[in-house]
């Protein structure tokens, strides 16, 4: 009964404030760079999944960041390259940099990313130039931002995190759009097509207490699915997108054991998710062996000095199961995807 009254409670606060943050949504404009909104504690991200059918995925993802420990609050580059093959190890690079360029050099006003000789990165493509992890990759199709209508650049979870006190800002800019890529790490080359998935995060704090988080694309299916715990509070809300060649689905925000049900076991690198709307019912289940996760403690542990460590898998096996009016119309299986834990989501042994 107390957590039927906190919840109406919170619902009905989030209506009142709704009028007040409208104007405060993200939207497809945010994916260029924020001014900081402290000088102690700062972290803007992008980041770039890659999955390339029947070769693997790659992860390019960059941030500005501010430490407590900066003697300026002059924001400074980091960069995170990964490349995890269908049947391989992951290999991953970790690049901490002092120079970071945010302005375009022929419009102000465009999304613009440089670190001089490492990476640079704008709304057509990106560039990366490292000995082990020589990358480019163009958009070479639609992007299939997230929702539909006037803002399709508003985050999965609507007008929540706009809410004083919840967390930072983050967005998809697409869940799945085509694209041609090159890939040098010294003993191999690849080049060909694939599909990427774009997000992006900026906050002066840590984003939410804990969180669950798995995408993937491929020839059948583009998908993201994460279900986050609301700032310190007891809520943990879901959201999703799923598009095949049949069927296009948004699964609005929703609280777990309402229309969301879900089950996880980070030890085991398991994640069950049944996700319900009124005509459809979709079934994901996701699994990764142990040790194929990694750790990362950035931003979250060096900048905010938290505990939410991250643990993420570039090598989950995902099947899919979707329901309409109670009968079975669609059955995937994705044999690579990303599955991700932080937080109290995530495994504690797997960090000891």
């Amino acid at each position: 009964m107390r957590c039927f009254i906190k919840l109406r409670y919170f619902l009905f606060a989030s209506v009142l404030i709704f009028s007040h943050i409208k104007g405060y949504a993200t939207t497809l404009d945010d994916v260029k760079a924020h001014n900081p909104t402290s000088d102690k504690t700062w972290a803007e991200q992008w980041f770039y999944n890659i999955a390339v059918p029947d070769v693997g995925y790659f992860k390019v993802s960059f941030q500005t960041y501010i430490a407590p420990n900066f003697s300026d609050p002059i924001p400074k580059a980091y960069i995170h390259l990964a490349f995890t093959p269908i049947n391989g190890e992951s290999v991953k690079y970790d690049l901490f940099l002092d120079e970071v360029i945010l302005t375009h050099p022929d419009d102000p006003g465009k999304f613009y990313y440089e670190v001089p000789g490492v990476l640079v990165a704008d709304d057509e493509a990106i560039w990366v130039n490292h000995e082990n992890f020589n990358f480019s990759m163009r958009w070479n199709g639609e992007h299939h931002h997230y929702w539909h209508g006037l803002n399709p650049g508003q985050t999965p979870f609507g007008i929540i995190p706009e809410i004083p006190g919840v967390g930072g800002r983050w967005f998809l800019y697409t869940v799945g759009t085509p694209i041609q890529y090159s890939f040098h790490d010294g003993t191999q080359s690849l080049m060909g097509e694939g599909y990427a998935q774009l997000d992006k995060g900026w906050y002066d704090k840590e984003s939410s207490a804990g969180m669950a988080y798995s995408m993937g694309l491929s020839d059948k299916l583009y998908y993201m699915f994460t279900g986050a715990k609301l700032g310190n509070s007891d809520f943990e809300m879901w959201a999703g997108r799923y598009i095949s060649d049949e069927y296009d689905l948004i699964f609005y925000p929703a609280f777990n054991n309402l229309s969301v049900k879900r089950v996880i076991d980070s030890c085991s690198g398991f994640m069950r998710i049944e996700l319900n709307k009124i005509r459809y019912k979709l079934v994901v289940e996701a699994k990764a062996d142990i040790n194929s996760f990694y750790p990362l403690e950035f931003p979250s542990v060096i900048i905010f000095g938290g505990e939410q460590r991250y643990m993420k898998s570039m090598q989950a096996n995902v099947n899919f199961s979707l329901y309409k009016k109670g009968d079975l119309v669609e059955t995937v299986t994705m044999p690579q995807a990303l599955l991700e834990f932080s937080g109290p989501l995530a495994c504690n042994d797997f960090f000891e």
